[in-house]
């Protein structure tokens, strides 16, 4: 029972962004269940006190998300204003609708699924990684998953790039998505792909331990041996980072540099490799990534000489936001509810073209949805997490590259979806979820893990 647990939840996490980056509420409930079967039936004797406390924030945060969601949709709130959306619908229709703070009637308990999601995804992980030989083969599947999903995108995107998987490619003609409809959540989970293979090959170019021949005749111990050789790491890196420029997309591809520097930095950072080798290390990592830029960057430079870094669109769109929260500052306008309640603040200066169905920025839209003290909750628990992923990538001695590839593609995530929306896909959510939740479950040291 405990293999059939563990494999039914490396099996969401790699499968997660396959189909069409499981945006739709019916992968949101198959993906629910599996993983809520999966942490039933987990093996969870090596699971120790602290552990729990180490999530206990995430628990927490869903809690406060479930409860402002009841008060949402409390028929006839006496503690706080009504939208008035519903007196303009009693007006239309005649029928003896009932007051709420919520934008729609169903949305908000349809929105919690995904968190949800998130949080079973994030916990699995976690518990799965208390052990770090299966926290090294997690993030080994993952890794070569994503590299499946990043030859797919450049395939794709050379031999039929008016196809997505097997529909018609609606948008983003003449860029690569993978699997993903948005160009943008795609160049994010490449990115982060791309931060998969590099840590490990951090660490072999630093340790240069590795053996010569695997350690036994066993298949598995001679596809662990090969696919943890220079070359494939290498060329593993190089592939994800290929299709991260395929998609045009400027933050994703600029972030990844930025990322790439941050993991290089905190690797070289508690090593005593003095000081001149520390800055020839992230001078040559510069260098690299300068000219690697300019070799698979001309879609990413082009969009920038042309549109510049940020559109001037969302710029009016982060203006009206911020009058929609300045309205409903408490409580919101209800989770999950931004694409309904936005027709009736947008600006003309937005003109008609474009579906702005979503704020593209993540700590906005849950400002807007769930109000200014949920959503404060909400960054200070992912900042909190960031900390203990950079405290472990700092402080703990063996298998440090762990909680540093936690901590690097925890700050590319955060990073992007503050100016976009790339966590809120489900599918690179849950791949999002199972890295950081590994990462965290090995940023204590092994003597705080035992105790």
């Amino acid at each position: 029972m405990y293999k059939t647990s563990r494999f039914a939840a490396i099996g969401v996490f790699v499968l997660a962004p396959l189909p069409f980056g499981s945006a739709e509420t019916v992968w949101i409930c198959i993906w629910t269940v599996l993983l809520s079967f999966s942490l039933v039936t987990a093996d969870l004797r090596s699971a120790t006190v602290d552990d729990f406390r180490l999530l206990s924030p995430l628990l927490a945060v869903l809690v406060v998300v479930a409860a402002v969601i009841t008060m949402q949709l409390w028929p006839n709130p006496a503690f706080y204003q009504a939208d008035p959306a519903w007196a303009a619908a009693r007006d239309v229709t005649g029928g003896d609708l009932p007051d709420r703070i919520s934008v729609t009637a169903n949305g908000p308990w349809l929105a919690f699924g995904y968190p949800l999601l998130f949080a079973l995804a994030f916990t699995r992980a976690a518990y799965i990684a208390t052990n770090a030989e299966d926290a090294r083969q997690l993030l080994r599947l993952l890794t070569w998953a994503g590299l499946g999903y990043a030859l797919y995108a450049i395939l794709a995107g050379i031999g039929d790039p008016t196809t997505l998987l097997f529909r018609r490619k609606e948008a983003y003609l003449g860029f690569v998505t993978g699997t993903f409809v948005n160009r943008n959540t795609a160049a994010t989970f490449f990115a982060t792909c791309a931060l998969l293979f590099l840590a490990p090959l951090l660490r072999f170019i630093y340790r240069q331990d590795r053996p010569d021949r695997p350690p036994s005749r066993q298949m598995t111990a001679l596809i662990a041996h090969y696919l943890g050789s220079p070359f494939a790491l290498g060329g593993g890196f190089v592939v994800c980072l290929v299709a991260t420029a395929m998609t045009g997309s400027r933050a994703g591809l600029l972030l990844l540099i930025l990322t790439v520097f941050l993991m290089t930095a905190l690797f070289f950072a508690p090593l005593r490799v003095g000081k001149f080798r520390r800055w020839g290390w992230l001078a040559g990592t510069a260098v690299a990534l300068l000219f690697l830029f300019q070799l698979v960057g001309g879609a990413v430079a082009g969009r920038i000489l042309t549109y510049g870094l940020v559109d001037e669109q969302r710029f009016t769109m982060y203006r009206t936001i911020l009058t929609m929260i300045q309205q409903h500052p408490w409580l919101g306008i209800g989770y999950g509810n931004f694409e309904s309640a936005f027709p009736a603040y947008r600006p003309d200066t937005l003109g008609s073209l474009g579906v702005w169905d979503r704020a593209h920025s993540t700590p906005l839209e849950l400002a807007v949805e769930l109000g200014i003290p949920a959503a404060c909750l909400i960054m200070a628990t992912c900042l909190w997490y960031l900390y203990q992923l950079l405290n472990g990538s700092l402080h703990r001695r063996r298998d440090r590259y762990i909680p540093i590839i936690g901590a690097s593609v925890a700050t590319l995530g955060f990073l992007h979806t503050s100016i976009d929306f790339s966590l809120q896909i489900p599918g690179f959510g849950v791949f999002f979820a199972a890295i950081t939740g590994c990462g965290l479950a090995q940023s204590r040291s092994s003597s705080e893990q035992k105790k």
